[in-house]
């Protein structure tokens, strides 16, 4: 799975541009990003790449390079 491609659908969720997400990225800055669309964000990741969340990991997403490490977590290779 491209990286570009997990961005594309975190940003699209959370109504950013796919640009202002780096690994970094703090997600309590995103006026968007809540409980709302964490849930959004754990349906449309497992429906479209088979990326599973756990509430746990929903509590624990702190920064955009977390949904890239949970993907990771699970085998998913992250390509450029």
């Amino acid at each position: 799975m491209k990286k570009s491609d997990l961005k594309a659908v975190v940003a699209e969720l959370i109504e950013v541009e796919p640009a202002d997400l780096e690994p970094d990225t703090d997600l309590s800055t995103i006026d968007t990003f809540d409980s709302v669309s964490v849930l959004g964000l754990i349906v449309s990741l497992d429906d479209q790449f088979g990326i599973k969340m756990s509430s746990l990991d929903a509590q624990n997403l702190k920064h955009y390079g977390d949904f890239e490490k949970i993907a990771l977590s699970q085998g998913i290779e992250l390509t450029d």
